[in-house]
């Protein structure tokens, strides 16, 4: 076929990429992704649906998380059209994987690294759920402020502390900007919420709570 994402997935559904204990064959994994990635086969976010949909992975134990680990730790390296968040972002959004996969994989591959890219920024950005000052937001039944910050807390704490700081910093300032408001002004950030906020960010920083603002005022 000229498409190669749709000869990819008619190789892949016949493949045994994964075993029942989670052990992926990297070797036939560092081709699919060379395909995907670096040929450009998936040309946006959605074509990993497809991707996804062929691998067949069950829905209970490892595999999962083994190959999202083995997408992320390759994409980490060789940045994929659209981007990593959105990718894993999309996966979320239409039911691919469960959030607590992703969570896991993150885990495994990113842990004590900096995210120069930004990759969990943009993934938190894309699953904010939908409020009064965030109609771009996404909606599903059960999908939360507190679902979703539990998420953020999960993830940002993998990275280094530093880069969970700068990059959870980035990602409210993200918040305002696409509300075209401060925080203090949105509904969704009650004050119990916007102090949650901060704590985490102390945590990531090393900060006392008095020292946050100015820390902010200056970047």
């Amino acid at each position: 076929s000229s498409d190669p994402l749709y000869a990819l997935k008619g190789e892949v559904a016949t493949a045994s990429l994964v075993d029942e204990v989670g052990a992926v064959d990297e070797v036939k994994m560092a081709q699919y992704l060379e395909v995907l990635v670096v040929q450009k086969a998936a040309k946006k976010p959605k074509d990993w649906l497809e991707f996804w949909q062929a691998l067949d992975l069950p829905v209970q134990g490892p595999q999962q998380v083994a190959v999202l680990g083995s997408i992320i730790h390759f994409c980490l390296d060789h940045e994929p059209v659209g981007g990593l968040g959105p990718i894993l972002a999309e996966l979320i959004r239409q039911h691919r994987v469960k959030s607590k996969v992703v969570e896991d994989a993150i885990e495994a591959t990113m842990v004590g690294r900096e995210d120069s890219e930004g990759v969990l920024r943009e993934m938190l950005l894309l699953i904010f759920p939908k409020g009064p000052q965030s109609d771009w937001g996404w909606s599903r039944t059960g999908w939360s402020w507190q679902e979703w910050w539990k998420i953020v807390q999960k993830t940002m704490s993998v990275l280094h502390p530093t880069s969970g700081f700068v990059e959870l910093g980035l990602l409210l300032e993200r918040l305002e900007t696409e509300a075209q408001r401060p925080l203090t002004e949105q509904s969704t950030w009650t004050q119990p919420r916007l102090t949650k906020a901060r704590e985490v960010l102390c945590e990531l920083g090393g900060l006392e709570d008095w020292e946050l603002d100015s820390c902010f005022n200056a970047r």
